[in-house]
């Protein structure tokens, strides 16, 4: 044993018990006050934090519509009529309710493409033949075959959008089948050369055969575009590139011999109209000469008729004068001298003084 424990306890004298009780109960006391302040606080906490889910959990439900929006309400995966218009709208939070928000012009797309993968989904490939329950095809109706797939847009008015989206649930499904069977029937009115090298007619037979049975069934869907790709198969690509390069050249040297063959004939439509005009204005001025001359003679004539000897002296002198206007040297002959003398060659220059000769 240790010294302590050997020393004998020393025993409280019965005016200190009840001090030590006092102590203990004040040390109760401030525990229990202290305990009650911290759960006061939490409490506090708790409930500033209970209102702020509250709030948020209410703010949750809150949904804005826009303006090119249309929302349908579901309770408990029911839809509720009618459709929420554009603004801010309420609704208990998932899942009591849900708010499904839908484009009113959308433009939803479908495509078909059975007469262009095989029924794996491969693109189209090379082969000897075909194989109908395989191959992606479409025959055509001068009895060729070519790949052919089509794409199509179309919207669903605000009116009838929660009949096809909730009530109607096949609808893609049977535009897609309309939209195979127009893709068929426009690939069997038509040439294999046409398809090709005029799509625009097979787009229109097939938006023409879609619309007829959008119409049929009184469907209330718009129909926007309608775009299609064909080809021709794989393994006559090469013979049918020969024929577009053949054909495209036939075209060209089409355009060049028209193009060469409307130069020409402008060429000599002008060079013709340069020659018409050349001669209308030589006309015109051997006509103005001759009406001149005419007009001359007709006021000469009474002259010459009165003194014809007069009249032909006259003329020879307005004919000389007009004759030597740009003579150098003009000699008069008398009629009393026979001869004259000529001297044509022209004097010489002097020269000056330093000059070389």
């Amino acid at each position: 044993m240790s010294d302590e424990e050997k020393q004998p306890q020393v025993s409280k004298t019965p005016k200190e018990e009840p001090q030590d009780q006092q102590n203990n109960k004040v040390v109760d006391d401030a525990r229990s006050r202290a305990l009650a302040e911290a759960l006061q606080s939490s409490f506090k906490i708790v409930r500033i934090f209970m209102v702020i889910l509250g709030v948020a959990f209410m703010c949750s439900g809150i949904t804005k519509v826009n303006e090119n929006e249309q929302a349908l309400l579901l309770r408990f995966g029911v839809y509720q009529d009618p459709p929420l218009k554009p603004g801010l709208h309420f609704a208990w939070p998932y899942p009591i309710d849900e708010i499904v928000k839908i484009e009113v012009e959308e433009q939803r797309t479908i495509e078909s493409n059975v007469g262009w993968v095989t029924a794996e989904g491969e693109e189209p490939q090379d082969s000897f033949s075909f194989t109908p329950d395989y191959d992606g095809y479409a025959l055509t109706g001068d009895g060729n075959t070519i790949h052919i797939k089509a794409s199509m847009t179309y919207s669903l008015p605000e009116t009838a959008i929660d009949d096809y989206e909730f009530k109607f649930k096949g609808v893609s499904e049977f535009i897609r089948s309309a939209l195979d069977n127009a893709v068929y029937h426009a690939a069997a009115s038509h040439s294999a050369l046409d398809a090709i090298t005029i799509p625009d007619k097979i787009k229109e037979a097939i938006s023409y055969k879609v619309r007829e049975v959008i119409k049929a069934n009184e469907l209330d869907i718009t129909l926007s575009t309608v775009t299609i790709e064909a080809v021709v198969p794989v393994g006559v690509k090469p013979a049918y590139d020969a024929f577009s390069a053949a054909d495209a050249a036939k075209v060209k040297r089409i355009r060049d011999a028209e193009g060469e063959a409307k130069s020409t004939i402008a060429i000599a439509e002008g060079q013709a109209k340069v020659i018409q005009s050349n001669g209308k204005t030589e006309s015109n001025r051997l006509l103005t000469s001759v009406e001149a001359e005419a007009k001359s003679f007709n006021n000469q004539r009474p002259f010459y008729e009165s003194n014809p000897d007069l009249f032909r002296h006259r003329l020879v002198t307005e004919t000389m004068q007009r004759v030597l206007t740009n003579a150098v040297d003009v000699f008069y002959l008398s009629g009393r001298q026979p001869r004259i003398w000529l001297n044509r060659t022209p004097a010489k220059k002097k020269l000056n003084e330093g000059e070389a000769p």
